[in-house]
């Protein structure tokens, strides 16, 4: 774990002082990965990784029958919100891999369906406990990707980025992956990271996004794309030896839905960031929310609490926010076929262009 005076771990330092004793060829990535954590100083002893399986879960908490269930009843708009996008544009296998599930539930799945997890509890959970601590020291964030030679040049450079915060994040993901490899101290991170993302729009083919004919989204889409090239270009026009060594346009591409999904704003020993947080961006979506999620100072973590009872074997579910339903689907990969608040607010929003010809004589 860090010390508190030092917010970001530096770039030279070593990365390779993880080498799993346990690691073996039969082994389960993820297992590896939770040991990886725990090794950290990570702690979630009352949850569990569990393969996704959309035929047979039966992990929507039982919403409608359990009993002894006490939702928060904070102010929604006080709710602390997962980051799905940093600008005004949206935040936002051969089949469209998306699917729309009821009861405010929703499960981004891609192609490796054999590869998702959900998290669940392994006995019962009493609302206001901490389920999950994540130490700071296994945190990605903002200025991490910042002390790396590209995120350097960025920074001395006059360059004008779409969406910086989450730039950096990418750049620290893409260099690390690239220079450190297996050697890296994030490496049982990056392996159970989904390698396509084909539940996002945005690697969607001609044929698939016709299922998106005369919906807005499509204008979004398109926005998102040119502005995830741009930033490439003009990342690659300061960094023209270096950048393009470490990522392709499509690796690129794939950082930035991976960011743009799994980041978290936070309030770090009073500095503003944003962070990859490995286990906690597991957490599916569910509203209204059933746990809330902080940066804790006095204990240096990543956590998040319960706000009310969770069963065992039940999934323990984060909210990504009141969001749109373009909102979801751009940047998570999902839609929530009924996306109601508990007060019957619906948040999805339909654009509408309205034409003035001729009026005033103009």
């Amino acid at each position: 774990m860090l010390s508190s005076s030092s917010s970001t771990r530096p770039v030279d330092e070593d990365t390779t002082k993880y080498n799993p004793l346990h690691k073996s060829a039969e082994a389960d990535k993820f297992q590896i990965f939770e040991q990886w954590l725990r090794d950290n100083g990570a702690q979630f002893p009352q949850l569990e990784l569990r393969q996704y399986d959309k035929q047979s879960d039966t992990s929507n908490n039982n919403h409608e029958d359990n009993e002894g269930l006490c939702y928060d009843t904070i102010d929604n708009e006080a709710e602390e919100k997962k980051d799905g996008g940093a600008s005004d544009m949206g935040q936002s296998a051969d089949s469209v891999a998306m699917m729309s599930l009821d009861n405010n539930d929703a499960t981004a799945i891609d192609d490796g369906s054999n590869e998702m997890r959900s998290v669940h509890a392994t006995s019962p959970i009493p609302p206001q406990t901490v389920c999950v601590s994540i130490p700071k020291s296994c945190l990605i964030t903002v200025e991490m990707g910042q002390q790396t030679p590209i995120g350097k040049s960025i920074l001395h450079s006059d360059v004008e980025l779409d969406a910086p915060k989450h730039i950096f994040l990418m750049i620290y993901l893409l260099w690390d992956r690239k220079v450190n490899g297996s050697k890296s101290f994030f490496a049982p991170y990056y392996d159970i990271l989904p390698q396509t993302l084909r539940n996002m729009p945005i690697f969607w083919n001609a044929q698939e996004l016709q299922y998106l004919e005369g919906s807005h989204l499509l204008t979004q889409i398109n926005d998102r794309s040119d502005a995830i090239r741009e930033d490439y270009e003009r990342i690659c026009s300061i960094s023209p030896h270096d950048f393009p060594t470490i990522a392709s346009l499509d690796d690129f591409r794939w950082a930035r839905m991976i960011v743009c999904s799994r980041n978290f704003g936070l309030l770090i020993n009073g500095h503003r960031t944003s962070a990859l947080v490995p286990h906690a961006d597991m957490l599916n979506h569910h509203r209204p929310r059933e746990t809330k999620w902080t940066f804790c100072e006095e204990r240096q973590c990543f956590t998040i609490t319960t706000l009310q009872s969770i069963q065992a074997g039940c999934q323990v579910y984060d909210s990504y926010g009141q969001k749109c339903n373009h909102r979801f689907l751009l940047n998570y990969g999902f839609c929530v076929e009924r996306n109601v608040e508990v007060d019957g607010f619906c948040p999805n929003e339909v654009p509408l262009e309205l034409g003035l010809d001729g009026f005033g004589g103009v």
